[in-house]
């Protein structure tokens, strides 16, 4: 994978129209909200960076990510501060600006909603974590209610040894464990029948390479996995 832009300077020249048409309703959370997640009315700089490093294939985990970043720090490559909102780290944020008023083209309807989302959670460092997961190999299941039942029933053990015990079991089967458990959060939707247009100054390198991606795949995600957009992107 080429990643060489990253190695060098951004340089905005390139004034260019990056179009989103939503093909499935989205839902742009900003921050790591508390019971309710709602959405932006526009997608802002750091979901729009998301969305084009998902285009070109840029599936990083978060460990990559740091490691890049401090690449950029210590060549001088960055000023922005990533911390901002999601816990996800942008790699591209300095190689384009949004520049004018961002505009709805062919807008038939738009909506707002709410519909209660699936919120993953993992808890690796407490036993509790198993109480939330649905699906669960059977054999674990007994061999997890056969001990802490046992554990429970045992008079001889104070609090903190039962604790212990259980933390102890939940450690070394770990890996037979879901990763995550879920617990249904209410989250805002956009339904849009039209046309997001942004007017960028981007970096000639990233407008290269982005066109080229876009004509083997225009779609990606905007906002989260269920936000399937189609994308267009010209010079102005």
């Amino acid at each position: 994978m080429d990643i060489s832009i990253l190695k060098k300077s951004p340089s905005l020249t390139e004034k260019v129209v990056f179009m989103i048409r939503p093909l499935a309703p989205l839902s742009m959370v900003s921050e790591m909200p508390g019971s309710y997640y709602k959405s932006l009315r526009y997608p802002n700089k750091k979901m729009l960076c998301g969305l084009i490093e998902n285009v070109l294939g840029w599936h990083f985990n978060a460990a990559d990510r740091k490691a890049i970043l401090k690449m950029k720090k210590k060549n001088k490559l960055n000023d922005f501060n990533y911390a901002m909102g999601s816990t996800y780290i942008p790699l591209l944020m300095d190689y384009f600006d949004i520049s004018g008023k961002t505009e709805i083209r062919q807008m038939k309807s738009m909506c707002f909603y709410k519909d209660l989302w699936n919120r993953g959670y993992r808890r690796k460092d407490s036993y509790k974590h198993i109480n939330g997961c649905r699906n669960i190999d059977k054999d674990v299941l007994a061999e997890y209610h056969m001990l802490f039942q046992k554990v429970d029933a045992d008079d001889r053990l104070s609090s903190k040894d039962k604790s212990n015990m259980k933390q102890s079991w939940f450690n070394k089967n770990l890996g037979r464990i879901p990763f995550y458990y879920t617990t249904p959060s209410q989250r805002e939707y956009i339904g849009l029948d039209g046309i997001y247009c942004f007017h960028f100054m981007m970096d000639p390198m990233l407008y290269q390479i982005l066109s080229t991606s876009l004509k083997e795949n225009n779609l990606g995600y905007l906002g989260n996995s269920e936000g399937w957009v189609d994308l267009n992107l010209n010079k102005e």
